[in-house]
């Protein structure tokens, strides 16, 4: 039986120990290979080894996506070892703040904003020509 995603190459931000792990399961299982991106590589590799485990292809590519070279080494990476990307998954984020508004930082909000938002258009813009090439 074919996976919805058998043979596309699915690139997933923000791969940590919850939600990230989760859903590059999930799509290895749907046939895909990985592009795994996050700030701590020793649980991208971890989460790498148990997709290639299963006979799915990983890479792990440790990024910052408020960084705009790390987003570009990302995308080049992940050409350089598909040459291709068919589906972008942005799901890096922070929680935001549980104090009430009056305690929380404007820090705080400005670098939720920076990961959460700004980090998911700098990710879309720089994966935006390899995803128009691929149809993705």
């Amino acid at each position: 039986m074919a996976g919805l995603l058998d043979n596309k190459i699915v690139v997933i931000s923000g791969v940590g120990p919850a939600l990230g792990t989760t859903l590059a399961r999930r799509c290895a299982q749907a046939g895909a290979d990985l592009v795994l991106a996050a700030r701590t590589v020793e649980r991208l590799d971890d989460v790498a080894k148990q997709i290639t485990d299963t006979g799915r292809r990983a890479v792990a590519v440790g990024t910052d996506i408020t960084d705009d070279d790390q987003v570009n080494n990302l995308v080049e990476a992940s050409l350089a070892a598909y040459g291709r990307v068919d589906v972008l998954i942005n799901n890096a984020f922070r929680v935001p703040s549980m104090k009430p508004l009056a305690n929380t930082t404007f820090q705080h909000i400005r670098d939720a904003i920076e990961l959460t938002v700004l980090g998911a258009l700098r990710l879309t813009q720089g994966f935006t020509p390899a995803l128009a090439e691929s149809n993705g």
